[in-house]
């Protein structure tokens, strides 16, 4: 078989020459030999290169937020028995034609070298090109990086028992208030520093249990250790659990981006956990009400966690995981 980066150049020498009809387009195969139509470079009557990749059987359509550089759309064909289903990602900016190419032809190359899906690899390769776009925007401030280092550190704790269980509780859909929730939550924070621990707390929701339910707060004290991991280190560990880089993108925010990083490396140096009850300290919405928070924006306060009661035993932990 020849290489990613030759197939595409052929693909793109089949539909170059052919003008499609407003609304139709035309496409060459361009998968593995197992099944050549599993990925597809196509032409639209716009003259836009289109990647489209085949979501496989049993699989979810998931979201892949890349921009208005590279829109992506789900895409449904009539099918033998059921439609089929292809993630549709265009280049509609010809200066960066080529470069997306590329990007098609090392999605190839890793689907040759690892036997998997393509629509995993590809998922892996936007990401990548996404990180480096975000790095060339500045990247994650220090604050940024140890939050997130902490909040990946736990997701991989539960990947290792259970990788969609860990899915399925990280973050919750857009906007939810808590960083882990199943039945019930939990909320992880992480600083620096050996002086005394403080954490910062988002909005009058955020140590608010959710209803009917248990909430928890762990607080990571992180070092700076020539041995320890970066946040690159952690994306890696869990792509290799069966959380891809692409789920990971998918759940990045402006607020709390998820940009890979290999310019801190970390450790664990203390766990502080805690349940959070009514007598909990907090500027918090249930206990004051929704007057007190009539024109108030964008609340953030520091929590000393030495003044806060209900510390547990941070061997506890392992327990409110399996218990999230």
């Amino acid at each position: 078989m020849t290489d990613g980066y030759a197939r595409v150049a052929h693909a793109l020498e089949v539909i170059k020459g052919t003008v499609p009809n407003p609304g139709e387009g035309v496409a060459a195969a361009i998968g593995p030999d197992r099944n050549l139509n599993e990925a597809r470079l196509a032409k639209d009557h716009s003259g836009d290169i289109h990647l489209l990749v085949k979501l496989p059987p049993g699989r979810s359509k998931f979201s892949l937020p890349l921009g208005p550089v590279l829109p992506a759309t789900w895409l449904e064909e009539p099918g033998d028995a059921t439609p089929r289903v292809s993630l549709d990602v265009r280049s509609n900016d010809p200066s960066l034609t080529p470069t997306f190419l590329s990007l098609v032809g090392e999605m190839l190359n890793r689907v040759d070298e690892s036997g998997g899906a393509c629509i995993d690899e590809l998922t892996r390769v936007l990401s990548a090109w996404r990180e480096a776009l975000a790095r060339e925007r500045g990247g994650l401030s220090r604050q940024q990086a140890i939050g997130l280092f902490g909040e990946l550190t736990i997701l991989l704790r539960l990947a290792h028992t259970d990788p969609q269980r860990a899915k399925a509780a990280w973050r919750g859909k857009e906007g939810y208030r808590h960083d882990f929730f199943l039945r019930n939550a939990l909320e992880v924070k992480a600083y620096a520093g050996a002086e005394s621990p403080i954490v910062e707390i988002h909005g009058a929701h955020q140590l608010d249990p959710p209803a009917g339910a248990d909430l928890h707060l762990l607080a990571l004290r992180l070092e700076e250790n020539a041995d320890g991991q970066t946040i690159d280190d952690l994306i890696g560990a869990l792509d290799a659990v069966g959380l891809p880089r692409g789920l990971l993108f998918e759940r990045s925010t402006a607020d709390e981006p998820i940009v890979s990083d290999d310019s801190l490396r970390l450790i664990v140096a203390n766990e502080r956990l805690f349940r959070v009850t009514d007598g909990f300290p907090g500027i918090r919405f249930s206990l004051l009400g929704a007057p007190a928070f009539h024109a108030v924006a964008n609340l953030r306060y520091s929590l000393l966690l030495d003044a806060c009661p209900g510390e547990m035993d941070s061997v506890l932990l392992d327990e409110v995981l399996r218990k999230l």
